[in-house]
């Protein structure tokens, strides 16, 4: 190469050779950014999010995309992919060289979907997508019972089915939709695609969030990934909107218990996570019902991360600090139980307590994004009225009398004692000043 130095303004040389490796270092740097016609949606989780739980975001046992492959602890499931790999070409009747060409032509489609997947090479890369993207489809076409193989231990084994189901919820262990569903649709004229994927998709997380109350995937189709799609299917169908722009701020809620205190009774709706509505007349607040189990955690966890990452409106985050300014203490988890608003197959109210109060640390909060902030105007403009200030204040009254006199007889027998004895007195005090 030529070495001949190069004068410049500040009478230094420089040498050709120089010039040419970094423009050809850059030049390689340059290349592996992502494709500008693609749109990086796969993300990493913020460092500050992460260490506040690092375990809700981080696969258990499996895999899926670049951002945790070839990890030690999740070596295993390789074996598994391949299985259901061979298993998808035998029993579909697929060829393994349709299936390369297919990864091979959606390998640059893929890899912008990731902030870096550039340490992969092409080879390995295409192999990965594809034994992760089988086994996506594979899971969520064995779900559907008939189409399961007797002995599978993915769903015959309780833990790993659980494990399963916290590693597809992460952020950080997505693949691109659009190419899952190109591989489900090599399935095309069998009997399970009867179902759209996104149909099977809904059946697999039946069990998270409030998908329950849900009833069509249409406008989930644009969904790039399956954290997308939960937010998607989860955000609410109401045109209403945030606060807008300049409206000053909004007071959270006061907790559960202390609204009921105020006159605030609660009741249970049967529609979807946002359907949240106050009756400011009669005192009602009706809530939607909601499953706590061990997946809501990363459930809610990682859509909210998600949402921070600036991609749709914040409703997920809205609901949980929504559901935060209402339980403080497992009294208020107690009170939601009881009118059937949450139930609580996570153990002790204090573990659900616990879990709505920190699942939003860290999250950067903006009162015009909070979808319910006329719901907490109102409840507040309720319950601190004169009248329910009042009835607050007996309320608060009534349970120090209850727990401090009538906790037990004994307690109860005294207390009847000294108010017998304080009236007595106050009688005997007025005949002596009538009397004189």
């Amino acid at each position: 190469m030529d070495s001949t130095p190069i004068p410049n303004e500040g009478n230094q040389e420089v040498r050709i050779d120089v010039v040419e490796r970094l423009k050809s270092s850059m030049t390689k740097e340059l290349a592996t950014l992502a494709n500008d016609s693609y749109t990086v949606c796969i993300y990493r989780v913020s460092e500050k999010f992460r260490k506040s739980k690092e375990e809700a975001y981080t696969p258990r046992v499996v895999s899926i995309g670049p951002l945790h492959h070839g990890k030690s602890h999740l070596q295993a499931m390789e074996a598994y992919k391949l299985r259901y790999l061979e298993n998808f070409i035998s029993k579909f009747g697929i060829g393994i060289d349709k299936l390369v060409t297919y990864a091979y032509k959606r390998e640059d489609q893929v890899r912008g979907c990731y902030e870096d997947a550039s340490k992969f090479e092409s080879e390995e890369f295409c192999k990965m997508i594809l034994l992760d993207g089988i086994f996506v489809v594979q899971l969520f076409v064995k779900n559907l019972i008939h189409m399961r193989d007797p002995g599978d231990m993915l769903f015959e084994n309780l833990w790993m089915a659980s494990d399963l189901m916290h590693d597809m919820l992460l952020l950080e262990n997505q693949l691109p939709l659009n190419f899952i569903v190109g591989l489900y649709e090599f399935m095309d004229g069998t009997r399970v695609q009867q179902k759209s994927f996104y149909d099977l998709s809904l059946d697999y997380f039946k069990t998270v969030g409030n998908t329950t109350k849900l009833k069509s995937t249409f406008d989930c189709e644009r969904s790039r990934h399956l954290v997308e799609f939960l937010v998607i299917l989860h955000r609410p169908t109401s045109n209403k909107q945030p606060l807008p722009l300049g409206t000053g701020k909004c007071e959270y809620t006061r907790s559960a218990s202390k609204l009921h205190a105020a006159g605030v009774h609660f009741s249970v709706g049967t529609g979807e996570l946002f359907e949240v509505s106050f009756d400011i007349k009669g005192g009602g607040l009706k809530l939607p019902r909601i499953t706590v189990n061990e997946k809501t955690e990363t459930f809610f966890r990682n859509l909210i991360a998600y949402e921070q990452c600036g991609h749709y409106e914040k409703y997920i985050t809205s609901y949980v600090i929504f559901m935060d300014s209402l339980i403080n203490t497992a009294e208020d988890v107690e009170l939601l139980v009881s009118n059937k608003i949450i139930e609580n197959l996570l153990g002790e109210d204090q573990q659900v307590a616990d879990l709505f109060n920190n699942l939003h640390k860290e999250v950067i909060e903006e009162q015009r994004d909070f979808y319910f902030a006329d719901i907490c105007n109102e409840l507040n403009a309720y319950s601190k009225d004169y009248i329910h200030e009042w009835k607050s204040s007996w309320f608060k009254w009534r349970l120090i009398l209850k727990d401090d006199y009538f906790s037990n007889p004994w307690s109860f027998v005294a207390f009847m004692a000294a108010s017998a004895v304080i009236v007595l007195t106050v009688i005997q005090t007025v005949c002596s000043l009538v009397g004189l």
